[in-house]
């Protein structure tokens, strides 16, 4: 396997975990792990020593770098890339060697008496030969396309991993803030029939209590049901299977968002040099462009070959050396010479295209991200702050009797409401951020569109709507 593979994967598995990158020792072990398993059965790579660190990940509070490690340790689909690997250095071998040898032997015996004629000769493909240089500049470019491939695959486990550990995260706080919010509704609305009951307040204002206290309790078993597939989204993302998915009990909390804005210097170029796309598409050009140098010798010597003969004849030996070919007397090969050529400039003209792509792909991640950062900062800074003053204040005047149940339960809803939007808004900037770092890492524009809240049932649950 090739540097350049081992360094694109390498990178990727280490910024996509984000911020807090997996340890240098997990990336050396997994570089070493695709250089031994290039060919090798999938089963040979789970072994002890790996399971006991998906083990030992799994006993502690989970955590979106962890989860990244386990994907990139556990999951099928990376061992198939070390596959794929294997694949393209086989495809490789396969290409950059001579043709082989031909080998004709004949005995031909008279009818009458006499000694028998003897005739062996060798064949040999001279147009493979002649064209042997360009040939491995095709196979260069070729597997130049495939180990970018196998690096995006990779990439595509990490960022899953990662994305399906945020919306886990995010489900459960949203549920954890539902139950807080359900088991006050309940003490609520117990206080509000007590004082029914005893005649202090109206029958509207005991009913307003419960029908807050019913929402609550519909908006909990929302967001507990939502973390079901958001579970199973995470246990898929990191191959966790057989007894592996009973080890994982406790996730760490979504992080804050950083106070500083997102800066990250040339950015467009760095995605371009690092995305496994204009990889790709590079190989894919050098292979077409090497393939129409290729075509103009083979269109005009099709078939081309070395020959060698050694013949014996009534008790004398002859021998001799000639070239055969297929001479294009009917067709010259234009119709090949311009489909390689329009090929060529087809993958030419993809390249550029992806550039721009690149580029404006580079620019809308990082805009998202710094938006998205910009949101969730005021939402739990100054938006989630500012609710529990105008919820205390509204207390204050019920309490008061200068408002009554009705704008109580209002600035109530808007106290939740705040709380749920905070978490969110969290939820969205590290989704956004994550997309942003396997942008830089090289995984393919398609993959780092947003992935939504799993449950969006919980996450628009609204006590009161």
């Amino acid at each position: 396997m090739s540097n350049r593979a081992l360094l694109i994967i390498a990178a990727g598995c280490t910024i996509v975990a984000g911020c807090a990158s997996v340890s240098d020792g997990n990336v050396t072990a997994l570089s070493a792990r695709m250089e031994r398993d290039v060919g090798v059965a999938p089963a040979a790579v789970q072994d002890s020593v790996t399971q006991g660190r998906v083990r030992a990940l799994l006993a502690e509070p989970l955590s979106a770098d962890a989860s990244v490690e386990i994907a990139l340790i556990n999951h099928p689909r990376v061992i198939a890339a070390f596959e794929a690997l294997g694949i393209a250095r086989a495809d490789y071998l396969q290409a950059v060697v001579p043709g082989s040898v031909s080998l004709h032997h004949m005995v031909l015996r008279p009818d009458h008496a006499g000694s028998a004629a003897l005739k062996w000769g060798l064949g040999l493909d001279l147009g493979r030969l002649l064209s042997l240089p360009n040939s491995r500049k095709v196979a260069a470019g070729q597997r130049v396309s495939q180990e970018a491939q196998a690096a995006a695959e990779v990439l595509a486990v990490a960022m899953a991993a990662r994305m399906a550990w945020i919306n886990l995260a995010a489900a459960r706080q949203t549920a954890d803030l539902m139950a807080q919010a359900n088991d006050s509704a309940q003490a609520s609305a117990a206080a509000a029939e007590a004082l029914y009951a005893a005649g202090n307040i109206a029958k509207v204002e005991r009913d307003r209590e419960a029908l807050f206290a019913a929402e609550a309790g519909i908006a909990q078993a929302q967001a507990q049901a939502a973390l079901v597939p958001a579970r199973e989204a995470l246990l898929v993302a990191l191959g966790l299977r057989g007894e592996q998915p009973a080890m994982l009990l406790d996730l760490e909390r979504l992080p804050a968002p950083p106070d500083s804005p997102i800066s990250v210097s040339d950015i467009e170029a760095r995605v371009i040099a690092s995305s496994t796309d204009f990889a790709m598409a590079s190989g894919t050009l050098q292979a077409a462009r090497t393939g129409q140098e290729i075509g103009w010798f083979a269109s005009l010597f099709p078939d081309l070959a070395l020959e060698a003969e050694r013949e014996r004849d009534g008790g004398e030996w002859k021998q001799g050396s000639g070239v055969s070919w297929a001479a294009p007397v009917f067709d010259l090969g234009s119709g090949e010479r311009l489909r390689r050529g329009a090929t060529a400039r087809r993958a030419e003209a993809m390249a550029q295209a992806l550039e721009l792509e690149l580029r404006a792909q580079a620019r809308i991640a990082r805009a998202q991200a710094e938006a998205t950062r910009q949101i969730a900062i005021t939402r739990r800074n100054t938006m989630l702050p500012l609710s529990a003053e105008v919820f205390d204040g509204a207390v204050r005047d019920f309490n008061a009797m200068e408002i009554g149940i009705l704008e109580l339960l209002i600035e109530r809803r808007a106290r939740l409401e705040a709380g749920r939007a905070a978490i969110a808004a969290t939820a969205d900037y590290w989704r956004a951020q994550a997309a942003l770092d396997l942008l830089l890492a090289g995984a393919p524009a398609s993959q780092t569109t947003l992935a939504s809240d799993p449950a969006p049932t919980a996450r628009d649950a609204k006590p009161g709507h």
